[in-house]
């Protein structure tokens, strides 16, 4: 079942929501073929180098473990918000460091989605390579 990727986009909090019609989203992305992880890329609009942005990759089970206590090292760091509902994403890129707030509901939907198509435990990332260069050289 190849081409069975989940992409989502959330709305972040990171202190300049709403000022000025600026906006941050934080887009998530996980593909079938490599099923231990997840793509973030921090968007801001109206594009402007003092507002968050960035691409990073972290572990879909660092992600599954943040909604529930710290985790994280290096670039991406994953803190519940106790009682808020949301979880704090504390992005590291060079000397420049990010942190933002979602909802911490979205981000569980997300992993549920791809739980629902390569459940923990079961990420056999070299099967769904050899899938993916079959399908490329059948085209």
């Amino acid at each position: 079942m190849l081409g069975e990727d989940v992409t989502i986009e959330i709305v972040v909090d990171d202190g300049t929501a709403g000022s000025r019609g600026r906006l941050t989203v934080l887009q998530l992305v996980w593909l079938r073929c490599d099923p231990l992880a997840v793509g973030m890329t921090l968007v801001s609009s109206p594009d402007h180098p003092a507002l968050p942005r960035g691409r990073w990759v972290v572990l879909r089970d660092f992600l599954r473990y943040g909604l529930e206590e710290p985790t994280g090292d290096g670039d991406v760091r994953i803190t519940p918000d106790d009682g808020s509902g949301s979880v704090w994403l504390e992005l590291s890129r060079g000397d420049r460091q990010s942190e933002v707030r979602v909802d911490a509901s979205g981000l569980r939907e997300f992993l549920d989605s791809t739980e629902r198509i390569v459940p923990t435990g079961e990420e056999r990332p070299e099967k769904e390579l050899d899938q993916v260069i079959e399908a490329l050289l059948r085209t």
